[in-house]
Formats: structure tokens, C-alpha cells, sequence
């Protein structure tokens, strides 16, 4: 599953599409239908596959939305790779300590 999100320049409103592709059939999932319709490349996606969000409510849902997910403990590559650095540096740290012998009172 891949989702992609986009501006349409001509009504200011975010538009959200979440592809599907199994095997070689490539589609587009309709959140909520459940239906997935296979689509062809160059072709236009049907509006009933594109969500559409006003302008003014991206910016809140986005967060509202990102919260949510780190609530259910669901992380973005991102997150893993910060996680990785603290890690690394926490490590770091403790072995400069005790090359440095600071730990001794």
C-alpha cells in the first residue's frame, strides 16, 4: 500500500490517494467502500478514489492524525533513525566517560 498526498492548485484543497498494488495489477482504494479498482497508467484516477481535504483543515487533521499514530505506537522510518541516533550517542557518551574515568568520585 502506498498513499500519496498532493495540492490541487486550482481549489487549494489537499487530495490523499492510497494506491494498492498486488502482483502486476496496479489500483486505487476507496477508504470508504473497501473497493479497489484497477487503474492504468496515464489514466485519470476516478474522483470517487481521491479524498479531498479543504485547505483550512490539513494542517490540524495532519497533527491530529500523527498524534493518533503515535498513540497506537506506529513510527515512521524517521522515527527509527533518530531513535538509532540517541542510542549511538547514549553509547558514545558512556564509553567516553570511562575512557575519561569521570565516573570515579
Amino acid at each position: 500500500m502506498e498513499i500519496k498526498i498532493f495540492n490541487d492548485f486550482q481549489t487549494f484543497d489537499t487530495k490523499i490517494i492510497v494506491f494498492q498494488r498486488e502482483g502486476n495489477i496496479n489500483g486505487v482504494y476507496n477508504l470508504y467502500t473497501g473497493i479497489i479498482k484497477e487503474i492504468k497508467q496515464g489514466r485519470p484516477i476516478p474522483e470517487e478514489f481521491v479524498m479531498k481535504i479543504p485547505n483550512h483543515l490539513v494542517s490540524p487533521l495532519f497533527k491530529a492524525l500523527a498524534e493518533a499514530l503515535d498513540k497506537q505506537g506506529i513510527k515512521t522510518e524517521m522515527d527509527a533513525k533518530i531513535e538509532g541516533k540517541f542510542e549511538a550517542t547514549k553509547y558514545h557518551l558512556e564509553d567516553l566517560r570511562i575512557m575519561l574515568k569521570l565516573n570515579e568520585k
